[in-house]
């Protein structure tokens, strides 16, 4: 009797498998069951095909885990630095190709230096002998300081790390190099802000030289404004330093000082004799609440310099001068300033009311956070949105009592979009901040809260996420 022909096994296809395992395959990846099986042995796994849901979440998290393993042996093999930097110069390695941020921000840095070969022995040194290395936030300061070597007074060789503060070691390095006398530390952030001209400042402070005689320096400074701006606090931007300087060698104090951070005063010193005069007005009047300052200075920058818009006919504008061009500070006092600063506002609010401005959307996207724990009834959603109409605006500087409704037409024309920063918990929602970003430069230009007062630490780093967020820069003075 012939014996029977023995078939062969049939394959089993994963649309043989219920809809659940169907799904959980291709969750995993898996293009077959015999893949699946495989990869289940692997694993220790049970190879069966009636799993149960908590067999499927562990298998999820088996694959999660052996996910992040591989992604962290990747950046870990990309922290190698000794090895990968010389890769990175001679450009064997490309940008897209790193995992790690830190490698990615030394391959930008290459492309952009003017000294790579420089930056390489700078950067091979370094990471023997520094944390520097560990942070991507101090890559651009190396580089700077690479762009200047040909000004280096002393070798990298011969620096030493005596500190485990990486600020510290930064700000050791940069007067290693370039200075043989004290630079103040609020300096250091030259190297961060790619102003060259700022940076050159340094140098010229390192070497001995008075800030006074300093190339492109915008405001004249007598020698007790150049005394008192070396004095400026470390977290004081470069202008910022320089109204520090101005403000204490003319009789005011540091919280003068604050209140003009943020300003225009500390982004722009033209005209600043003029402004120099509404400075003095601020000493003459210490008992005029700071809180005033911004806005009184917006009403003076408006009055003097703005051009207004005025309708001659049905949909016909031109722009004419400003309101006051001759604007000035003689035989003024507080209370008749404070007068026309609030009819100025209560003007701007009508005005923004008839005109009913809208805008579309900026492409910068919203925030939003939740905080705290539903047990213990203390959870808190924070938001950032863009306000969309001079009503909303209008609305934002009652709350808040500031002046942001004055950038209706800016919003109106993209040269600025405004943000609120709003707060919810069992007590409701309020307001907390206004923002203007600069939608073009995606910069985070102003941050004010409640009559005018600068954010928190906790906004600071709402504010940031944010920005990393969405891509923006934060200005120096915020």
């Amino acid at each position: 009797m012939a014996q029977k022909r023995k078939q062969p096994e049939r394959k089993m296809r994963i649309e043989d498998c219920s809809l659940k395992m169907q799904e959980h395959i291709s969750q995993l990846g898996i293009s077959s069951v015999e893949g699946y099986k495989e990869w289940c042995r692997t694993h220790n796994l049970s190879q069966g095909l009636d799993k149960n849901p908590r067999q499927r979440r562990d298998e999820l998290y088996v694959l999660s885990r052996t996910r992040a393993t591989r992604i962290m042996a990747k950046e870990k093999k990309d922290r190698n630095l000794k090895e990968l930097l010389p890769k990175i110069y001679n450009q064997e390695l490309r940008l897209e190709k790193l995992q790690n941020a830190v490698t990615r921000a030394i391959s930008e840095a290459f492309e952009s230096s003017i000294a790579p070969k420089v930056l390489l022995k700078f950067l091979l040194y370094l990471e023997d002998n520094s944390d520097l290395l560990k942070e991507t936030s101090y890559i651009q300061g190396i580089a700077a300081l690479v762009n200047h070597h040909e000004s280096w007074i002393r070798s990298v060789e011969t620096w030493k790390v005596k500190k485990h503060n990486r600020a510290r070691q930064f700000s050791e390095l940069a007067r290693h190099l370039l200075a043989a006398y004290d630079v103040p530390l609020f300096m250091d952030s030259v190297w961060f802000n790619g102003n060259v001209t700022h940076q050159n400042w340094f140098k010229h402070i390192g070497i001995g030289q008075n800030i006074r005689s300093a190339q492109d320096i915008p405001i004249s400074l007598t020698k007790k404004m150049a005394h008192h701006f070396l004095k400026a606090p470390r977290q004081y931007t470069v202008e910022e330093a320089l109204r520090w300087g101005q403000v204490h060698a003319l009789g005011g104090d540091r919280y003068l000082v604050e209140a003009l951070r943020g300003t225009r005063l500390t982004r722009t010193f033209s005209n600043d004799d003029f402004w120099l005069n509404v400075i003095r007005f601020f000493i003459a009047n210490p008992m005029l609440d700071v809180s005033h300052v911004n806005p009184i200075i917006d009403y003076i920058w408006h009055q003097r310099y703005e051009n207004r818009r005025v309708f001659v006919e049905r949909g016909v504008a031109r722009e004419i001068g400003p309101a006051q061009p001759n604007f000035s500070m003689r035989r003024r006092t507080p209370e008749t300033l404070l007068r026309q600063v609030a009819a100025w506002h209560g003007q701007l609010g009508r005005e923004a009311k008839g005109g009913e401005l809208e805008w579309t959307r900026s492409e910068i996207g919203e925030f939003h956070t939740l905080e705290g724990n539903e047990a213990l009834r203390d959870m808190k959603f924070w938001s950032i949105r863009e306000l969309l109409s001079s009503d909303e605006l209008v609305d934002e500087s009652r709350a808040l009592q500031h002046c942001a409704s004055t950038y209706a037409r800016s919003c109106h024309t993209g040269r600025s979009s405004i943000w609120s920063m709003e707060i919810e918990d069992e007590n409701g929602r309020r307001k907390i901040l206004t923002i203007e970003v600069a939608p073009r430069e995606k910069v985070i230009r102003q941050v004010r809260g409640k009559q005018n007062r600068l954010p928190t630490p906790k906004e600071k780093d709402l504010l940031s996420k944010w920005a990393e967020q969405e891509g923006l820069k934060l200005a120096g003075y915020i």
